[in-house]
């Protein structure tokens, strides 16, 4: 198995009905970087598995976990 390491430089979703396509770029050198040339990799993952990754790079990046905030009186009555 070969194993690549990299800089995530960037990402986007797309919705799939019940699954998230993740689309990352990534750089492994400073000359790609130069070029704008990142390397691009696809995943097809299921709502539960991005649920479940989400909550595992939260977790271990030291940060609280996200909770919607109550919504205050205004925002209840017009939206």
């Amino acid at each position: 198995m070969v194993e690549n390491f990299g800089a995530l430089v960037g990402w986007t979703h797309h919705d799939a009905g019940d699954r998230i396509m993740l689309r990352l770029e990534s750089v492994q050198s400073s000359e790609a970087v130069k070029k704008h040339d990142p390397d691009l990799f696809r995943f097809l993952m299921t709502k539960q598995q991005a649920a479940i990754l989400g909550n595992y790079l939260v977790r271990v990046s030291g940060q609280p976990p996200l909770t919607p905030k109550k919504r205050r009186w205004f925002r209840r009555y017009f939206g």
